[in-house]
């Protein structure tokens, strides 16, 4: 008798993590579809942004100012100011950078440990979420003032540099307020958006990468 009541409240257990599992999993559905829905006729964003890089083994923290500019569905520069000076561009053609010193473009293996997670980061700011679920574990930890998407790898080639990405939207979903990178050797780096714009005019030429030498 006792081993049936031990095995009935396993089972019982078992359903209620199940149902627990599938909460979870309709929260995160939930919530990329009212992302999708606010972000679905979006052409360009453009923000301002601060970016603070803490580098775990020096406790220390670098900060850089800079501006994002995204045009969907697949370019993406991202510009730190002066004194850092240079500039990165994420294309369907590859990889690219230039600094006051020269420029230079590849493909996206050019890109070292970043290389791996770079689609990815676009797709956070403002490209379709939906499309992060393959490679990726999901969930919402909060909900206050916008969505908060965390996303912990699931595939070794991003997990091997990479513990998490977190993505906090703004409250009408489509902006973008914070992004949080945690490498694997533990450097963070925490990016705050200032006032975004949506759906202004970008030049095609500032999106373009330097061609790879």
């Amino acid at each position: 008798m006792q081993r049936r009541s031990f095995l009935m409240g396993l089972a019982a257990c078992g359903g209620a993590l199940s149902v627990a599992g599938r909460a979870r999993a309709d929260e995160v559905g939930d919530a990329l579809a009212e992302i999708t829905r606010a972000r679905a006729s979006m052409k360009t964003l453009v923000a301002p942004f601060t970016q603070e890089r803490s580098i775990g083994l020096l406790a220390t923290a670098v900060k850089s100012d800079g501006e994002m500019t995204l045009v969907l569905p697949d370019r993406l520069r991202w510009e730190l100011k002066p004194p850092d000076a240079i500039t990165y561009w994420i294309t369907p053609e590859g990889f690219g950078f230039a600094t006051p010193k020269g420029a230079a473009g590849a493909g996206r293996g050019a890109a070292g440990r970043f290389g791996a997670v770079l689609s990815d980061l676009l797709v956070l700011l403002g490209g379709d979420l939906e499309k992060l679920r393959a490679r990726y574990e999901l969930s919402i930890p909060s909900r206050a003032d916008g969505i908060t998407l965390a996303a912990r790898p699931r595939v070794e080639e991003v997990a091997k540099h990479v513990r998490s990405l977190e993505m906090t939207s703004g409250p009408e979903l489509w902006s973008v307020r914070r992004v949080v990178i945690e490498e694997k050797n533990g450097d963070r780096s925490v990016i705050a958006f200032g006032k975004v714009a949506r759906d202004v005019v970008v030049d095609p030429a500032r999106m373009r990468a330097p061609k790879p030498g």
